[in-house]
């Protein structure tokens, strides 16, 4: 396979774009308060999602670039008003209200499509309806923030155990077998989400 074309190429490509979409500089300088400060926060954002260990496993680069920003300012916020890169504006509300409003559009559509999501879901187990249920229900937490899928993510697999001990916490299940079974339902939580969220919704 060329290397110009492979998906880790394909990864810091996009990643790059992302870094510098006019768009997030805007975003970083509301924050920042200034140019300068904004770009160090720029590329400290960079630096660490590129270092992510399985980028494949992030289902929206964009926002995840963005929700890395967001994380990054609020974090070392020492008071309202300010930032941990220096004196900041108000806080975007425009921008939180969008986020706010994008959310609550793809929780309507995996509500309105609940019958399609499912029937597209792989029956795994041997009780496929269950399988499912729990699939299309992990995949509104991770809307609503809830539930991350992260790799190295502990709680995800602990969520999934609780929500269906029978398969993915199974007596005398080799691990390696569960362990497969999580990484599955991880595959197909992205799957999921992916036909309810449109490639031009990452702003």
């Amino acid at each position: 396979m060329d290397p110009a074309s492979s998906p880790l190429a394909d990864f810091q490509q996009e990643l790059l774009s992302t870094r510098q979409d006019p768009k997030v500089m805007r975003l970083a300088l509301r924050w920042a308060g200034n140019r300068e400060l904004a770009e160090d926060a720029l590329q400290t954002v960079y630096c660490r999602v590129a270092s992510v260990q399985h980028p494949e496993s992030i289902v929206n680069l964009h926002a995840y670039f963005l929700r890395a920003l967001d994380d990054l300012e609020v974090l070392g916020r020492p008071q309202p008003g300010t930032s941990r890169y220096g004196p900041a504006s108000e806080p975007a509300i425009d921008d939180k209200a969008y986020s706010t409003l994008q959310t609550e559009i793809w929780l309507k559509r995996h509500a309105g499509q609940c019958d399609r999501l499912n029937a597209a879901t792989p029956a795994r187990s041997a009780d496929p309806a269950r399988y499912r249920q729990v699939i299309y229900a992990a995949a509104k937490q991770v809307l609503l923030g809830h539930l991350s899928l992260e790799p190295n993510d502990p709680d995800f697999p602990k969520a999934i155990r609780a929500a269906y001990p029978e398969y993915f916490d199974q007596p005398g299940a080799a691990p390696n077998t569960l362990h497969q079974r999580i990484s599955r339902a991880r595959d197909d939580i992205k799957a999921l989400l992916r036909a309810i969220i449109k490639p031009d919704e990452l702003y």
